[in-house]
């Protein structure tokens, strides 16, 4: 979770990640009550803050995962460059638009070999 914390108007601290997932957690949290084996209770509404908090954190951890893999992905592709054409070479030998970022490793350990 996000270390940054806002201070609410009661004074107690937010995480301000978990506040931007907060509302649609809280949806999803409520559609429990819809399922056809709960929706015969009655929503307990403390319950579903609980539950939609926990649901908002997760929803945070995964925004974080795709952040930082777009952010891998640009660094391998910007190192692949490096590279030389064999990197966009398919095995059929057809030349692509992007890295083929499988090859990466191969070719830098022939690098490596050759240093």
């Amino acid at each position: 979770m996000a270390e940054h914390k806002a201070v609410t108007a009661h004074g107690k601290e937010k995480d301000v990640a978990i506040v931007t997932w907060l509302e649609i957690a809280r949806q999803e949290a409520a559609q429990c009550w819809c399922d056809p084996e709960t929706e015969d209770r009655v929503m307990d509404v403390a319950l579903a803050e609980a539950v939609a908090k926990r649901i908002a954190a997760w929803m945070d951890t995964a925004a974080r995962h795709c952040a930082n893999e777009d952010f891998y992905r640009g660094l391998l592709d910007q190192t692949a460059a490096h590279l030389g054409p064999d990197v966009f070479k398919s095995d059929d030998g057809s030349i692509q638009d992007s890295p083929i970022r499988l090859k990466i490793p191969e070719l830098v350990a022939q690098l490596a070999a050759t240093a």
